[in-house]
């Protein structure tokens, strides 16, 4: 809905370990240390590094955000943001989450940090 702004600063993303992954019907949580959360609201792809798996807010998907349980205690490696709301982080094991802007009416996902909140 939003997208990611070209200057968009993430770099307070880098070393983030995963604390928590909170799952719900029609949101995932991602917790990280340094007060740091994530929350997906529309569509993300998890590869655990064999398969990809894709999650979409509706009934019965809670066992594909299981699978990402798998990054408790895993670090953000690297990422990359683009305009068109794409957020892909890698991750110290060597898995990946993409989280897409992917929803024209509501918001996608939201990037939150003490004194800061990025809307997507």
């Amino acid at each position: 809905m939003y997208g990611l702004k070209k200057d968009i600063d993430l770099s307070f993303l880098n070393g983030r370990e995963v604390i928590q992954v909170a799952i719900g019907v029609y949101q995932t949580q991602f917790g990280f240390d340094e007060d740091v959360t994530i929350y997906v609201h529309s569509q993300f792809s998890y590869f655990d590094g064999r398969d990809e798996w894709i999650w979409k807010p509706e009934g019965g998907a809670a066992q594909i955000a299981a699978r990402t349980l798998s990054l408790l205690g895993t670090t953000i490696q690297s990422f990359e943001g683009q305009e068109n709301g794409t957020l892909s982080l890698v991750f110290s094991n060597g898995q990946r989450l993409t989280i897409f802007d992917n929803s024209t009416e509501y918001e996608s996902y939201d990037i939150t940090r003490p004194g800061s909140t990025v809307v997507v």
